[in-house]
């Protein structure tokens, strides 16, 4: 596994790195500027010291002497005179101790830089026709102070870039921590429901939108987790419930059985019917528990037609009607040919699993009513009991696995708490959807949607 870095560390390096490149290149672009600022001064002392000793060759001619030139010069210049032809006349040194006497310098009234070895100056050259001289005059200006200047403001540069290349760190780092302060916490939170379970949720005060994000996120993930896990505790209970006592009334036969059934017809004739019926109840209960966990939808879709469910309807409640005889199917629909794309099977299953519930609830006033709708291109099913009803509390978990509204007597009326679940997981199938109203020892209606999609 990868060494992992720490986000503070991460945040300091990357802050302070940054931080400090802008700050250098900052100081570049005014080192720049400066030196541009003070080379133009230097250039501009060259040019006064030109101009003025070429004012002072106007009105004396040749006849000047070295003295005559010491309040038109600066110190440490060194001055060029030129005749017309380009000549050196002669040369002067203001307490300079330049050597470098070059030819005439093509270029006039503007100032040049020139190198010679490791030394740098300026010239300056302007041009004198007047009757008491013509040639040309040069300053060269040494750059010593110019250099002395860049060199003081580059030295002020790299006190101030690391100055600020420790004051950006110290910044840098108490920032990060306040930054990964949260974090930190989250992640000790993380560890502590990691060891006491994932029922506990993360607490935090407000901070930042990006933490505040990730908590509610983790909460809300933990709490579909928690959700889920009890679900398939209470599945796994229920399941292991239902199994264990059919299995233990086949035990307990089969003991019998072996006791006293090999002598005794009628006890084995007994013992062996209950086994069998045990056991026609835990082969639908394994059916109906694999049918729970594959994709149904997707599964049967791909045998679907078009099937009229006024004609399916009406089947299944003459079907019905036979085998109770003393219930009154009501059936109304102001559609003909109402036709979904669905599984013919399928279809027949989920309409079997609502009228059973509805009959097996509907003791007193035995009546069913079924209704089919379409609106706005969506098919409606009702089917409405005047049974029981459903209690309020009981209806948000009415299509639970193994869940029944009156344990007590939904065992004697038989089935394993799965067909509502099953039904719900077949509707769902088709992008349709399904919801109960009831009111106690009222009725219970059934209401279930297809949309456009199904037809």
């Amino acid at each position: 596994m990868t060494q992992s870095t720490s986000l503070k560390t991460q945040w300091i390096i990357t802050t302070t790195t940054v931080t400090f490149v802008i700050f250098m290149l900052f100081s570049l672009i005014i080192i720049f500027i400066v030196g541009l600022i003070f080379k133009d001064q230097e250039g501009q002392i060259a040019r006064d010291s030109s101009v003025k000793s070429a004012n002072i060759l106007k009105k004396l001619g040749t006849d000047v002497q070295p003295d005559d030139f010491g309040n038109s010069m600066s110190e440490g210049e060194r001055l060029m005179i030129y005749g017309p032809d380009g000549k050196k006349i002669a040369a002067f040194n203001n307490d300079s101790e330049i050597t470098y006497q070059p030819d005439l310098i093509p270029v006039h009234n503007r100032p040049v830089e020139v190198n010679v070895g490791e030394d740098s100056y300026i010239t300056y050259t302007t041009e004198i026709n007047s009757s008491r001289f013509n040639g040309f005059v040069t300053i060269i200006h040494p750059l010593d102070s110019y250099h002395r200047h860049i060199q003081v403001v580059v030295i002020f540069a790299s006190i101030f870039g690391i100055i600020a290349l420790f004051v950006s760190a110290v910044i840098s780092y108490f920032f990060s921590n306040q930054i990964t302060k949260p974090i930190r916490r989250i992640s000790d939170q993380m560890l502590q429901i990691q060891r006491d379970g994932f029922q506990n949720r993360l607490v935090m005060p407000k901070g930042y939108y990006e933490t505040d994000d990730m908590i509610e996120t983790f909460n809300n993930m933990m709490t579909q987790l928690e959700t889920s896990f009890n679900q398939q505790k209470q599945f796994v209970e229920d399941a292991s419930h239902e199994l264990r006592t059919p299995l233990q009334i086949i035990q307990g036969h089969l003991n019998l059985i072996k006791r006293w059934g090999k002598h005794k017809p009628e006890v084995l004739e007994e013992s062996l019917d209950i086994s069998l019926s045990e056991m026609n109840r835990i082969t639908t209960l394994v059916e109906e528990l694999l049918l729970l966990t594959k994709e149904t939808g997707a599964n049967l879709r791909q045998e679907t037609e078009a099937v009229d469910i006024n004609e399916e309807i009406a089947a299944r409640l003459k079907s019905l009607a036979n085998l109770h005889p003393d219930y009154q199917f009501e059936y109304h629909s102001p559609h003909k040919g109402l036709k979904l794309h669905i599984n013919r099977y399928q279809f027949e299953q989920l309409l079997l699993i609502f009228l059973d519930n509805a009959i097996k609830y509907d003791q007193k006033n035995k009546h069913i009513i079924i209704r089919t709708t379409k609106k706005n291109k969506v098919v409606q099913i009702e089917i409405v009991d005047h049974g029981t009803g459903i209690p309020p509390a009981d209806i948000p978990y009415i299509f639970d696995r193994f869940y029944r509204v009156d344990k007590s007597r939904s065992r004697e009326m038989g089935g394993n708490g799965l067909g509502l679940s099953i039904a719900k997981k077949m509707i769902e199938g088709y992008n349709g959807t399904v919801k109960i109203e009831s009111e106690w020892e009222q009725y219970t209606k059934v209401i279930i949607q297809f949309p456009e999609t199904s037809f």
